[in-house]
């Protein structure tokens, strides 16, 4: 039922169009998802234009589930590495990627059309990280896992900026935990997928802190990775052998996926790298098309000699949301139309929500 451009649906409240803009002050919308896209967003919501409404109702689904989430911050920050000990990688990191990815939800939520008790819940988590953490370690696979947990942490506390529930003290104790704790553990410089998760880390904390040096680094070092990671053919060399090809589609979303997403921070804050061609003359799109051919068709991929049907992770493919729409192909297109909605449990997730369909950029 819709009174007076409000949904009242199941006992829950849905406000929409200009009805929640008048309930917040945005002051964020620096980091991924600009003021622009979130309007955006909301007028698809209530047109129940598709996928995105379909991607709207997931959320609303994963919100319900996650009501009364706590934040579950360790004392010390510490990941063994994970082809040395599997269930405890999993076990240490599990925290942080609930806690972020919930966060994260709970806020795209509230600024969608939820209620100030979703900001609060997106407050509370992001605010028990920022205080509650004590020491780091920056041995085996901590730091990367950090660095592809955390950056949904911040995309929260971007789309809490300017609500009632974030203050001046929030702000300045976050600020300070960016640049204190979390800065200090990305691995940009690493020559691998590592280096790309590291990027994305560094590229959220300098659009958050607004840090004009940093930003410029992180372009640098997103135009080196094109350069550098990506073959004359479009494959990615440190990537497709891995576990003798087994497990060379997942790495090789596993270092595209956080290209894609610095691109995406890189443009929301006014430099637009996606077209970019290296003097090698490589690129995120012949890349991307390299990828999008194989995952449509496995028995294709010359990297791996068993079945097809024993490649693994080679379906971890939300993020070409982000890159059919600017670059339209058929393999990418076909993928995408069977799996939506989709979502990730690296830093980004809900991403044919808040990137699915010809949203303007």
């Amino acid at each position: 039922m819709r009174i007076d451009g409000v949904v009242f649906r199941a006992g829950r409240l849905l406000v929409v169009a200009g009805v929640l803009a008048a309930a917040v002050r945005p002051a964020g919308g620096r980091v991924f998802l600009s003021e622009q896209r979130i309007g955006a967003i909301r007028q698809r919501i209530a047109a129940r234009v598709e996928p995105t409404y379909s991607a709207w109702q997931h959320l609303d689904q994963y919100v319900q589930e996650h009501e009364g989430h706590r934040a579950r911050v360790p004392s010390r920050w510490y990941v063994p590495g994970f082809y040395v000990d599997a269930e405890g990688h999993r076990r240490a990191k599990e925290g942080l990627m609930q806690d972020a990815n919930t966060a994260y939800a709970f806020a795209l939520y509230f600024r969608l059309g939820g209620g100030p008790e979703h900001a609060r819940a997106a407050a509370e988590i992001v605010r028990a990280w920022s205080t509650q953490l004590e020491d780091t370690s920056d041995k085996d696979d901590s730091t990367l896992s950090f660095s592809y947990h955390f950056p949904a942490m911040i995309f929260a506390a971007d789309l809490l900026r300017g609500s009632d529930v974030w203050s001046n003290e929030d702000e300045r104790v976050f600020r300070a935990f960016l640049r204190d704790k979390a800065l200090p553990l990305n691995t940009m410089d690493r020559a691998n997928n590592w280096g790309n998760w590291g990027l994305v880390l560094s590229v959220s904390v300098a659009a958050y802190l607004q840090d004009e040096a940093l930003l410029e680094r992180c372009v640098e070092r997103w135009k080196e990775f094109i350069r550098d990671q990506i073959a004359e053919d479009g494959h990615l060399p440190h990537e497709v052998r891995r576990s003798g090809g087994q497990r060379g589609l997942w790495y090789s979303h596993f270092t595209l996926m956080p290209q894609t997403i610095a691109a995406e921070v890189l443009r929301v804050n006014g430099v637009d790298l996606f077209d970019y061609v290296a003097p090698n003359g490589r690129s995120l799109q012949m890349a991307f098309t390299r990828l999008a051919a194989w995952c449509r068709r496995p028995e294709t991929f010359p990297y791996w000699d068993g079945p097809a049907e024993e490649l693994l992770g080679m379906n971890y493919y939300s993020y070409f949301e982000l890159l059919a729409d600017r670059w339209p192909d058929e393999n990418a297109q076909a993928l995408i139309d069977a799996s939506r909605p989709m979502t990730a449990n690296h830093s980004a997730p809900f991403l044919t929500l808040t990137h699915g369909g010809p949203l303007k950029r």
